[in-house]
């Protein structure tokens, strides 16, 4: 079975960040910069380049052209992702992808 990018996503946070907290306990949802009061995670700015580091190096993909609106939450991350391997699956040459 293939692992949600939902939950790489979260897991992957919690490596790149040391975190306390199990990646479950990340409410998909909630918005990663936003206060812990509201369900985010008050995560810094300096945080995100350390999320978009081991993110590009799981996915193997830069993620140079990310722009804030996909960086709100997981759930956001994730539908970047999807559109980003998307992308490269498109410019793959028929003969290359089977």
């Amino acid at each position: 079975m293939t692992e949600r990018i939902e939950d790489v996503i979260r897991k992957t946070i919690v490596e790149a960040l040391n975190l306390p907290a199990p990646p479950e306990s990340i409410d998909e949802n909630a918005p990663l910069f936003g206060p812990e009061a509201s369900g985010g995670l008050a995560l810094e700015s300096l945080s995100s380049l350390e999320i978009l580091a081991a993110l590009s190096d799981k996915f193997q993909s830069p993620l140079d052209d990310i722009e804030a609106a996909d960086f709100l939450s997981v759930t956001s991350l994730a539908d970047y992702l999807r559109r980003q391997i998307e992308e490269k699956r498109a410019t793959i040459p028929a003969a290359e992808a089977s």
